[in-house]
């Protein structure tokens, strides 16, 4: 992917770099005297192969692999986010796969998906519908070793595990339902937005049942601050002011 940005050096100046983004918004994506572009669609296109292999390794072997007296109610809750992480990669990065192989057509074959009115508006719609579930992608795995790692220095069990279970299946799908907040500069229909707000205020709560969880876990324990420790500490500080944040941005 990268080489799409290191294009000039590599070749000397004879074949221009990507001018674009990360986002790669049309039109600007979309010209033809940027080739930079199609060696990043395809290095986009490799790492989405890979992610959606790897997910349904994940979850196959989280569904067969299992000993015989491992069911779903102690199933570690690492394993958990790796599932849902897995689940979210299946949905997203195909999506991101259609929408690249519309720009490849539009760059290459004479095709408008994007060159048209609104191009850029789809553009956006689609990459968005990826690119929001791809924070989770990231994250989820995450809070998955913070909730192994905090009760092991703070020598006591998880508190609330299903309830960070059901909040961790609850983030999977309502992250699909908050695409648009990230389109704020489109002129987007107010009513539209006003529902992609709700939801990503709605995205918030199981957020915020894992953060008192890992609190309540601290509380009252016997806390060692080791380095993995204070990593962790220092996460769900972090945490808490970014999503307290994410409150007002979502208003």
């Amino acid at each position: 992917i990268w080489g799409g940005f290191f294009l000039e050096p590599i070749t000397g100046g004879a074949i221009e770099a990507a001018q674009t983004s990360w986002t790669m918004y049309t039109p600007l994506s979309a010209e033809q005297a940027n080739p930079g572009v199609d060696l990043m669609m395809l290095g986009l296109h490799l790492t989405g192969v890979s992610a959606t292999m790897g997910a349904i390794n994940f979850i196959a072997t989280i569904f067969t692999e299992r000993d015989g007296d491992t069911s779903w109610a102690n199933l570690d809750i690492f394993s958990w986010t790796v599932l849902t992480q897995s689940g979210l990669i299946l949905f997203a990065f195909p999506l991101l796969g259609s929408a690249l192989v519309m720009l490849l057509a539009d760059r290459n074959f004479g095709t408008t998906f994007f060159l048209s009115d609104g191009g850029n508006l789809l553009w956006q719609h689609l990459f968005w519908f990826f690119g929001h579930p791809e924070v989770y992608v990231l994250v989820l795995p995450m809070m998955g070793i913070v909730s192994y790692v905090l009760p092991r220095f703070a020598g006591r069990q998880l508190f609330g595990f299903k309830f960070v279970v059901y909040s961790t299946l609850a983030i999977g799908v309502l992250s699909f339902g908050v695409w648009a907040h990230h389109m704020f500069s489109t002129g987007m229909d107010p009513r539209l937005r006003t529902s992609f707000m709700a939801v990503s205020m709605a995205i918030a709560i199981p957020s915020a049942v894992k953060t008192f969880n890992w609190i309540t876990t601290l509380w009252n324990g016997r806390i060692r601050l080791t380095t993995p420790m204070l990593f962790c500490i220092g996460f769900v500080s972090n945490f808490i002011i970014g999503g307290v944040t994410g409150v007002f941005l979502a208003s």
